[in-house]
């Protein structure tokens, strides 16, 4: 196992962020951390970006909200974990659709 510490939040976090590929500040904290103050939620992200696992990217014409993403090392690090072993890492996608045809013509 790559060798990253991340506690129990973390954890949550960056599940979501694999299962989900991206969300809103206001999405994470909705799904993690109802009961606290939003500024915990934007705490975390950030430290998890520190730490290299996510990144974020600001939509300009969304009123300069920011989408989290996880980089391909968090991705990485997070389908290790038992609850998510099995899963392939964002952005691993099959070549072709898997209704297309076999024979290499559709």
């Amino acid at each position: 196992m790559i060798g990253v510490d991340v506690g129990e939040g973390d954890r949550l976090a960056m599940a979501v962020l694999v299962q989900y590929r991206m969300v809103t500040t206001e999405q994470m904290h909705w799904v993690i951390a109802p009961g606290v103050r939003i500024e915990q939620t934007r705490r975390r992200l950030a430290r998890l970006r520190e730490e290299g696992l996510i990144d974020r990217i600001t939509l300009p014409q969304a009123g300069r909200r920011r989408v989290w993403f996880p980089t391909a090392y968090g991705a990485r690090v997070a389908c290790e974990w038992p609850e998510l072993r099995g899963r392939s890492p964002p952005g691993r996608r099959p070549t072709r659709p898997p209704y297309a045809s076999r024979s290499g013509t559709g």
